[in-house]
């Protein structure tokens, strides 16, 4: 089986899951593949390596901040969805 990429991980879940904080993101992409690390912060400044992934994506036009109120979200964009397929 071939392993399905960070990207298309964190595509995935917003889809499935709606607008989500970069730590709901950072903690499915990358659960269970850093068992000696922690994967995403409890001081409210989100994870960094999701931060980065999201903001990437972001260049690419594949997500977006979502509305909210409070902390920061992140919805995937209708390029997102034709990417994932």
């Amino acid at each position: 089986m071939i392993e399905e990429s960070a990207t298309r991980r964190a595509l995935r879940f917003l889809l499935a899951n709606g607008p989500q904080p970069a730590t709901m993101v950072g903690s499915h992409v990358w659960y269970g593949r850093l068992p000696h690390r922690k994967t995403t912060s409890m001081g409210g400044g989100g994870d960094y390596a999701a931060q980065m992934l999201l903001g990437k994506l972001k260049k690419r036009g594949l997500v977006r901040h979502a509305e909210s109120k409070g902390s920061s979200k992140w919805e995937i964009t209708w390029e997102g969805r034709k990417w994932i397929g």
